[in-house]
């Protein structure tokens, strides 16, 4: 899958543009394996990394398996997306950065840079696709991001928007409710589009909608992420160990930190060419899927995809 997913990458995008292309691994790519994957291609680098759970966290609380089945390497690479791979690509001097997986498929030909359309439009992320994560690993992560929120009366460029904040009121505590209920859901509506709106005596909204970027292909300016303000919230959840106590996944921090800290102007969904990012499991669609692009109908892969899977993404 890396080297299709390689393949594709170049003959759709980087045989024009040559960009420096960093395969992190944990040593498990000798000299012979590089060399196959590399093809000749002096753009592509091999960086080794090694996993481990921070020291500030109890090892004891940290389970072997998730749920039971869900093991430790899938939290260290969340963490290594969420925390670790900003440090190490400023340390290598780099100003953006564009991930990839090695299940990661461009199957369209881009023909303009992205890492300069995104500096010349202002954008400092950019996504392919939304998906609503599973409930059963976001619980608590809402709450803990709204109680940080509060804490460092922050206010958010556009994160409350995915909550129905109606819900957040007790209407117990009111007679009259129904009417009552009718007119503080508009002023909280109103409240909302107000900019220098002051939530922070709110009781807490309940209902997040789970609508993550799909953060297996993204594209990111670093000093964003090396921002004070930004790491000083990337490193709280850090400290809280979400990632491995509860399988809060580096999707769903970036997704907090880009709607509490960049604008809606700087943040930029790409529409126009076709991205394939599935997991499948046993024959059948699990996860994911392939998201045609605006300017790519009729591509033959899309059609193999919906008649091999049935559809072409997951149903959410």
């Amino acid at each position: 899958m890396l080297e299709m997913s390689l393949d594709l990458l170049y003959l759709n995008y980087n045989d024009q543009f040559k960009h420096d292309i960093l395969i992190f691994h944990e040593g498990d790519f000798d000299l012979e394996s590089q060399k196959e994957v590399r093809k000749g291609r002096d753009e592509i680098k091999f960086q080794e990394i090694h996993f481990q759970i921070p020291s500030f966290l109890k090892s004891e609380e940290i389970p072997i398996l998730w749920d039971g089945k869900y093991g430790l390497g899938h939290r260290h690479m969340a963490r290594f997306y969420s925390v670790t791979i900003f440090h190490i690509l400023s340390e290598l001097g780099y100003d953006w950065f564009m991930r990839m997986d090695d299940d990661s498929f461009i199957h369209s030909k881009i023909n303009y840079n992205l890492f300069e359309f995104m500096d010349r439009n202002g954008y400092q992320y950019g996504y392919r696709a939304i998906l609503k994560e599973p409930q059963r690993p976001t619980l608590g992560f809402s709450e803990a991001v709204f109680a940080y929120i509060k804490a460092e009366r922050l206010k958010p460029k556009t994160f409350l928007d995915n909550f129905d904040l109606s819900t957040s009121v007790n209407y117990e505590y009111f007679s009259f409710k129904g009417m009552l209920k009718k007119r503080l859901t508009i002023f909280l509506e109103k409240l909302l589009n107000t900019l220098n709106h002051d939530f922070h005596n709110w009781p807490l909204p309940t209902e997040w909608n789970r609508l993550t970027y799909y953060n297996n292909f993204l594209i990111t300016n670093i000093n964003f992420w090396m921002r004070r303000d930004v790491q000083a919230f990337v490193g709280h959840f850090d400290r809280l160990g979400g990632t491995y106590k509860y399988r809060w996944t580096d999707h769903i921090l970036h997704t907090a930190a880009v709607q509490i800290y960049l604008s809606e102007e700087k943040v930029f969904q790409f529409d126009d060419w076709t991205y394939e990012h599935a997991t499948i499991k046993d024959g059948n669609l699990e996860w994911g899927g392939i998201f045609e692009g605006k300017d790519d109908k009729n591509n033959p892969v899309v059609k193999d995809f919906i008649k091999k899977y049935g559809k072409a993404r997951h149903d959410y």
